[in-house]
């Protein structure tokens, strides 16, 4: 099954329920939480690119959550224990990352609806949100214990004047994911055992909103290029790159 036609069968069965959990007030990083996210990134873009990307906000929306409906692999990169327990095997949370957000790019330079194409890159977004939370850098919480800390990061009452530092352009999906997880992993520790909740969640979502806007506008760079990106979304020259090399290596010393 193509990708364009896997997205639209995912959100035929997602629709509903991402609409019956808007109206639940949960604001951690949980679904509402991931919506939020994406929609203060919409608001960060550049004007031509978000009135092109609103009309087909609930696709975006729809593809945000679709990971926790449909969960294939882990969303966690293991790299700071918080107990005593084994290092799990190595996670998929990379792979899956580099696959959707390839995937929407090569949907959009293909010419491919907007609407799919958005939805996959929606469930890549997933992944660089939930790579932002510390809790999923690390290895040996309970579940318990991760779902007691993740409910109390509420995002509208942690939530300050986001810090927004233009568009920075990935280089290397794979190498990008880790190097997310190698920055939240700094906060882990102070989350877990010190429950710095408020100080962490600030932290954690702002990058979240800036990973999330970086992550669009880089889709659409390399899938039309500099000057079309320009043209058409008023996609300017990115401020700095990310998602090195010396990251994977990092990141795959870690998880070996």
């Amino acid at each position: 099954m193509c990708e364009a036609t896997r997205a639209s069968v995912l959100l035929l069965g997602i629709l509903p329920l991402v609409q019956l959990s808007w109206s639940h007030p949960s604001w951690g990083l949980t679904l509402d939480g991931h919506r939020l996210i994406a929609m203060d990134a919409l608001a960060t873009l550049p004007p031509p690119m978000r009135e092109a990307l609103t009309p087909h906000l609930s696709m975006l929306l729809g593809g945000v959550v679709e990971p926790d409906f449909n969960r294939v692999v882990s969303h966690k990169i293991q790299i700071i224990s918080l107990g005593g327990t084994p290092q799990p095997a190595k996670s998929g949370a990379p792979d899956e990352f580099k696959r959707l957000a390839t995937s929407a790019q090569e949907m959009l330079r293909l010419g491919r609806a907007l609407d799919e194409m958005l939805f996959v890159l929606g469930q890549a977004t997933h992944f660089a949100q939930d790579l932002n939370q510390p809790l999923h850098a690390t290895w040996g919480e309970t579940r318990a214990e991760h779902n007691e800390i993740e409910a109390q990061m509420l995002y509208r009452d942690c939530q300050k004047d986001h810090r927004y530092r233009g568009f920075i352009l990935i280089k290397n999906y794979t190498c990008f994911a880790f190097e997310i997880a190698q920055n939240s992993s700094q906060h882990a520790r102070a989350l877990f055992f010190d429950r710095e909740i408020k100080r962490v969640t600030e932290i954690a979502w702002d990058q979240a909103v800036n990973d999330t806007a970086s992550l669009l506008q880089s889709i659409f760079w390399h899938a039309l290029g500099p000057e079309r990106a320009w043209q058409l979304h008023g996609i300017s020259a990115p401020v700095s790159e990310t998602g090195h090399e010396v990251a994977l290596l990092i990141g795959s010393l870690r998880n070996a």
